[in-house]
């Protein structure tokens, strides 16, 4: 969920454990982020387009459809449904402009001229700004959620942005990650008519899954967060620990879906499970050649059990 940050991105904080040693703002060459600097502030296009770009908009985006699937399927009713997908989707704004921001001095000093901060489309307090406005839309979208539904999701919400203030940089960096997929089926749940509690092998499912969407993600930056600080649980791995690592918790999910419910499995989770073992494998085999590869077979391993939780009866369809 919105732990995901998620789904948080791959950059660390700027204050945590794993602070670069750079100084603040410092760019190669000399140059400051922009606001760093003292330069104007961007124009209003140039400022929705760094926006845009800075709260992560592909795992944002993936975040927010994979839960508001769930939710859907879960039979919220479209009102509850569109509800859900804005807490969602605030939650997910928060948390991308949270990072970006937070870590505006890291980036520069790594020359990440991707990042909107460092190119200059749109100054760091402008983030910072949109970061807590998103984050004060999330309360109250969550909370009509109903009160199990709403803390639920607030504290995915907490635990991706203390991934972005401090645990990015220590050993416990996949903990966050964990524990905001785990919820989901928490989420999902709790708005179904009869709140009953999702099975413990779909939490584990999701927080397994969730392990390795950070494993995913910060993998096409591990040299770069290593030669400026971060010591996260990936970075301590290694880039070909993580390749080789990353299938497992895939795997593992998925077994747990197929063999977790009560009942014969059927040729359909296991036909399932055969397309994680494809996706894990293409993350696996492209990786050094592509390196969002494992993330986007990370997403797509996401997409199957997120229909092997919703084709389960008692998980989140209520049957």
């Amino acid at each position: 969920m919105t732990g995901s940050g998620a789904l948080p991105d791959e950059t660390a904080p700027a204050t945590g454990p794993g602070a670069a040693a750079p100084g603040r703002g410092a760019r190669p060459g000399g140059t400051a982020p922009a606001d760093a600097a003292g330069e104007p502030p961007a124009g209003p296009r140039r400022t929705v387009t760094g926006l845009a770009l800075a709260c992560h908009p592909g795992p944002a985006a993936a975040v927010t459809a994979l839960v508001t699937a769930l939710v859907a399927l879960a039979g919220w009713g479209p009102a509850g449904t569109a509800l859900a997908a804005l807490a969602v989707l605030s939650g997910q704004l928060s948390v991308g402009w949270c990072n970006d921001a937070v870590d505006a001095a890291r980036d520069a000093a790594a020359a990440r001229a991707a990042k909107p901060i460092v190119a200059g489309l749109v100054t760091a307090r402008t983030v910072r700004a949109a970061a807590f406005a998103a984050l004060a839309a999330c309360v109250p979208l969550s909370l009509a959620c109903g009160p199990v539904a709403g803390a639920t999701h607030l504290f995915a919400v907490a635990a991706a942005w203390a991934y972005n203030l401090w645990l990015k940089g220590t050993a416990a960096s996949w903990a966050p990650y964990a524990a905001g997929f785990g919820v989901v089926p928490v989420f999902v749940t709790a708005g179904m008519p009869g709140a009953v509690p999702p099975a413990w092998w779909a939490v584990l499912a999701a927080a397994l899954l969730g392990c390795a969407a950070h494993l995913a993600n910060v993998l096409p930056d591990i040299e770069t967060d290593v030669a400026t600080g971060v010591r996260g649980w990936p970075q301590r791995l290694g880039a070909a620990r993580v390749r080789a690592v990353l299938p497992l918790p895939l795997l593992a999910a998925s077994v747990l879906l197929v063999a977790g419910p009560p009942g014969p499995a059927g040729p359909a989770r296991w036909l399932a499970l055969a397309g994680v073992a494809a996706c894990a494998a293409a993350g696996l085999l492209l990786g050094r050649r592509v390196p969002r590869a494992p993330f986007a077979a990370a997403i797509g391993a996401a997409g199957i059990d997120v229909l092997l939780l919703a084709a389960t009866p008692g998980v989140v369809t209520g049957g």
